[in-house]
């Protein structure tokens, strides 16, 4: 019932039930601060300048980066989701946002330094981008249920294209396109 509901009353007269979905959705989808993570290091926002370093401080042999390429080429950029971690729609212009490359960085860090598979790689990855990126995923849950996520303020329309690159991670933003990570 609250679903329906959800669907037919205007964006500024959401309810309690439908707020409780929206918090149901983050609990689901998105893993807290602190949570323990397969390669041992627990999700913290300060992780993010470490794996962005970890992007120019990792060089690949050839072989690991087809497997990072192959773990990566299906996630979708949830900054720009019309392009994969692989190639972000900022480097068409030289340039890569620091959300990508805390993500390219832990996925060369885990296979090189842990030994990971394209599929633990992949897995961490999407785990760490839900965990910096949370509301477009949660907005992705709600457009896959058929519920406009405007109705709480959230849009799957990316960053990148909102010119919110420089806003910082936690506030939904890229984190920047310098090498200073905005947390």
């Amino acid at each position: 019932m609250a679903l329906v509901l959800a669907l037919l009353l205007p964006a500024d007269k959401v309810t309690q039930g439908s707020d409780e979905l929206l918090e149901s959705l983050y609990q689901e989808i998105i893993p807290a601060a602190d949570t323990k993570t397969n390669y041992g290091i627990p999700l913290s926002w300060d992780n993010a300048r470490t794996f962005a370093d970890w992007y120019y401080d990792i060089r690949l042999a050839p072989d690991e980066v087809i497997q990072l390429q192959r773990a990566l080429a299906p996630v979708a950029t949830p900054c720009c989701d019309d392009t994969t971690v692989v190639r972000c729609c900022c480097e068409k212009s030289g340039k890569i946002c620091n959300l990508v490359r805390s993500a390219r960085g832990l996925a060369a860090w885990l296979i090189q330094k842990k030994g990971f598979s394209v599929e633990e790689t992949r897995e961490a990855v999407v785990q760490w981008l839900k965990f910096a990126h949370r509301d477009y995923y949660v907005a992705k849950a709600l457009a896959e249920r058929g519920i406009s996520p405007s109705r709480y303020g959230l849009t799957t329309r990316g960053t990148c294209y909102r010119q919110q690159c420089e806003i910082p991670l936690r506030k939904g933003g890229c984190g920047g396109m310098s090498s200073g990570v905005r947390i």
